[in-house]
């Protein structure tokens, strides 16, 4: 399990020519077919280029690298792809159905392949320290808005009363 922060940062290395092609700024994922679509990498050359990295179209991530077959890899990525974005969505506000606000959204967490496995959340600082971040699987988002992701939650008995981020992190955890 990978999460989406721990990949931006990271350099685009060609397999074939061992030039480093540009840095990871950030990821695009289809929240419908749940899985990580491309990556957004800062191309280097003479002119700084944002390019789109389809994911089918990278060799391996790894921790301290991402690679690919070749430099015309870039050439293909310049039209931008819809999704989400792993630098949007970071801060959003989480809320149930119910009006509960649950914390805000920080990451996103994927596999080899990309499929997407959950969404980061987090509680606040003492939220965070005491208890640790809750990974909400992806099908309980209900609706992406602009200015908060609305999640279906109930605790194990139907309802919402008295139940915390934590609890949904012990159920995703069995």
């Amino acid at each position: 399990m990978r999460k989406g922060r721990d990949v931006i940062g990271l350099p685009v290395i060609s397999l074939a020519t061992g030039k480093e092609l540009g840095v990871v700024e950030d990821l695009i994922w289809s929240h419908e077919e749940l899985k990580i679509t491309h990556l957004v990498v800062n191309a280097k050359g003479v002119l700084n280029r944002t390019r789109y990295i389809p994911l089918e179209e990278v060799k391996g991530i790894g921790d301290d690298a991402v690679t690919v077959d070749g430099e015309e890899i870039l050439e293909k990525g310049e039209c931008q792809p819809e999704g989400k974005r792993v630098n949007e969505i970071a801060g959003g506000v989480v809320v149930t159905e119910g009006g509960r606000n649950l914390g805000t959204l920080e990451d996103v967490f994927f596999d080899g392949p990309g499929r997407l496995l959950g969404y980061e959340v987090s509680t606040g600082l003492v939220g965070d320290l005491l208890s640790g971040r809750m990974i909400m699987p992806p099908e309980m988002v209900v609706t992406w808005g602009k200015e908060a992701v609305i999640a279906s939650y109930t605790g194990l008995d139907g309802s919402e009363e008295d139940r915390a981020v934590s609890d949904l992190s012990e159920q995703t955890n069995r």
